[in-house]
């Protein structure tokens, strides 16, 4: 039967990531399979060699994730750019770590490294597509968009009745459209972080203002009661406003979709020192347990969805703009009580 350090060697080596370990002055110990691959030199070649020499990180030197983890006693993970024997670089992701025996001795480190280069290419690939997309598909609906608007106001001739009716229904459903398509590119934007937060100081108050008077044509056409609750003091956050404005319509004008009419949805405001609270509260038919852990999820729908339209992407843009500003959201609900969504964020803006 095989001791440890024998089976330590054998998992080591058939690992997919490339694998390095060294002894306490960085000198290699161990460089499996993988690690031969992507450096170029053989296990026998990099034995005893200083670490810096097999690998020839940009993270060599000063910035040793090897020696900062075996210094600091953490698990130091980040992208560097290797350079193989054959002079190519390749981008990879590095974790390295101390090496302890039982007794808590150091005995040197590990580092893994898998080359990410592949996936670098495919992000950038996305990006394009994305652009792409958002043209190709955009120009055609806003044309559509504007001929209608030209029928409408009869540019090219008086409408009959059932024609004008006709015209309406169409110029409904492209806007509609426009709608889906535009939330979906900015779910890709915020996804691939084309879209990042360009935080500056804003007035809170006056930011929900703005999404209650937009949304209030909405309620009104439902018999919907909009309230505020603001904290006396004035708040003032670092965060982007544009970002801020669409995660909070997102919010209201859910809550005007599944509401009933007649019903009241208030939007509250706490100040809690290092964070602002938003909540949006609502008298919906509430959501199901089962269904709350998924809320956040692209193109997820619930049960209470019922036959109200759209593909699940609002809430999923809502998330992705709170993650970006590095705040988090989540709900409370019960069926047939109502939701109530939080979201706190920084009160100042990220680094």
């Amino acid at each position: 039967m095989h001791d440890t350090c024998a089976w330590s060697h054998f998992i080591i080596q058939s690992l997919p990531d490339g694998i390095i370990t060294v002894d306490g002055q960085l000198q290699v110990t161990d460089l499996n399979r993988a690690g031969e691959k992507i450096t170029g030199l053989s296990r026998k070649e990099a034995l005893g060699k200083y670490c810096g020499e097999v690998l020839q990180s940009s993270l060599c030197g000063k910035e040793c994730p090897l020696r900062t983890a075996m210094i600091s006693d953490e698990v130091i993970s980040q992208e560097a750019i290797l350079q193989n024997r054959r002079g190519q670089k390749i981008e990879v992701m590095l974790a390295a770590a101390a090496l302890r025996d039982d007794q808590g001795t150091l005995l040197g480190g590990v580092e893994s490294f898998r080359d990410i280069g592949l996936f670098k290419r495919m992000a950038n690939e996305r990006r394009q597509v994305v652009g792409m997309f958002a043209h190709d598909l955009k120009t055609p609906v806003v044309a559509v968009a504007g001929l209608l608007r030209r029928l409408g106001q009869g540019k090219v001739g008086e409408l009959g009745e059932a024609q004008a009716a006709y015209v309406e229904t169409i110029t409904r459903e492209i806007a509609r459209l426009e709608k889906l398509i535009n939330n979906f590119l900015d779910y890709v934007r915020l996804d691939l972080h084309i879209i990042t937060p360009l935080s500056s100081a804003i007035q809170v108050e006056k930011e929900c203002q703005e999404i209650l008077t937009q949304l209030q044509p909405l309620a009104d056409a439902k018999g919907i009661d909009l309230q505020a609750a603001f904290p006396k003091a004035l708040i003032v956050l670092q965060a982007d406003p544009l970002l801020l404005q669409r995660a909070l319509s997102n919010l209201v004008e859910n809550a005007i979709k599944y509401s009933p009419p007649q019903s009241l949805i208030v939007l509250e405001v706490r100040d809690l020192g290092t964070e602002v609270q938003f909540s949006v509260k609502d008298q919906g038919p509430g959501i199901a347990p089962p269904d709350q852990e998924h809320l956040f999820e692209l193109l997820f729908r619930g049960q209470s969805a019922g036959r109200e339209g759209g593909l699940g992407l609002g809430l999923a843009i809502v998330k992705r703009i709170i993650d970006a500003h590095g705040g988090r959201i989540w709900v409370e609900s019960s069926e047939g009580t109502g939701a109530t969504f939080h979201f706190v964020l920084p009160q100042s803006a990220l680094p």
